[in-house]
C-alpha cells in the first residue's frame, strides 16, 4: 500500500498548484542519476528557518540544495514533519541530495490520554485512505479525505487529534494500544473534499512501546469505524 501511495504521489507531483513553501530557483535534475520522489520526511531547518536536510521513512538522510524556506516552518533549528517532493541528485562523490519541487505540511498530533482531555471528545466521519507504518518504525501515516467548504464564520476550522483509550497485555507480555482518532468537522461545511496526512508519533506514545508491541487506530467513517493495527 505504501509503495502504490508513493507511486502516485509521484505521478501528480508535477500538478502541484497550492504549495505553502517557497524555494530558490533550482536546476531541474533531470539527469541519468536524477528521479523524482515522493517521500515522508523529517526535515530540519537552520538558525535562518530554511530547511536545509532532510530524513526520509526509509532512513535516508541527505541535505536540500538549495535549502529552502516555509510559511509553516518559523522555527529555527527544528524538526519538521513534511510529505516532499523532490529529485533525489546523486554529487560528484556518490552522495545524494534532494532538490525541492514542493513540499506538504503533514500534522503531527500530540497522543493524549483521556485524562488530559481538557475538551470534549468528538469523532466525526471522515474518509481514512490509507494506512501504513513508515519502515523506519517512527511514524504511523494516515493519508485522510475530509468535507471542507468556506464557513460563515471564517475563524471555524476542523481540527484532528489522537487519543491514548486503551492498554492489554497479552499472556506473553506484549501490549495493545487502542488509539482513537478524534475529528471535530466545527460546523464547517462539506461542499468538497480535501486530502490531509497525518503521522502518529510512535516514539512520543504516552506508554511507550516495545518491540512487539501493537497498535490499534480507530477512525470514524463515513461507512462506520474502522480499526487498522500495526505491530511496534
Amino acid at each position: 500500500m505504501r509503495e502504490k501511495i508513493r507511486i502516485l504521489l509521484t505521478l501528480v507531483a508535477v500538478l502541484l498548484i497550492a504549495v505553502s513553501c517557497e524555494s530558490e530557483s533550482y536546476d531541474t535534475g533531470d539527469g541519468a542519476l536524477s528521479y523524482m520522489r515522493a517521500d515522508f520526511v523529517e526535515m530540519r531547518t537552520d538558525s535562518r528557518c530554511d530547511v536545509v536536510s532532510v530524513l526520509t521513512d526509509d532512513g535516508e538522510e541527505m541535505p536540500a540544495m538549495p535549502a529552502f524556506a516555509c510559511n509553516w516552518a518559523s522555527v529555527p533549528d527544528t524538526v519538521y514533519r513534511a510529505l516532499l517532493y523532490y529529485n533525489k541528485v546523486e554529487k560528484d562523490n556518490g552522495m545524494f541530495y534532494a532538490e525541492p519541487l514542493g513540499v506538504t505540511k503533514v500534522h503531527v498530533p500530540e497522543i493524549k490520554t483521556e485524562d488530559g482531555m481538557n475538551e470534549s471528545v468528538v469523532t466525526d466521519p471522515l474518509t481514512l485512505q490509507s494506512s501504513w507504518k513508515g519502515q523506519n518504525g517512527r511514524y504511523l501515516n494516515l493519508e485522510l479525505a475530509l468535507k471542507t467548504g468556506v464557513p460563515d464564520d471564517k475563524e471555524l476550522k476542523q481540527t484532528l487529534g489522537m487519543m491514548l483509550t486503551e492498554v492489554t497485555t497479552d499472556g506473553e507480555g506484549r501490549r495493545l494500544v487502542r488509539l482513537t482518532l478524534l475529528h471535530n468537522q466545527n460546523g464547517v461545511p462539506q461542499y468538497y473534499t480535501t486530502t490531509a496526512y497525518l503521522s502518529v508519533p510512535l516514539y512520543a506514545m504516552p506508554c511507550g512501546l516495545s518491540q512487539g508491541d501493537r497498535v490499534e487506530i480507530s477512525v470514524n467513517t463515513y461507512d462506520g469505524w474502522i480499526a487498522k493495527t500495526f505491530t511496534y
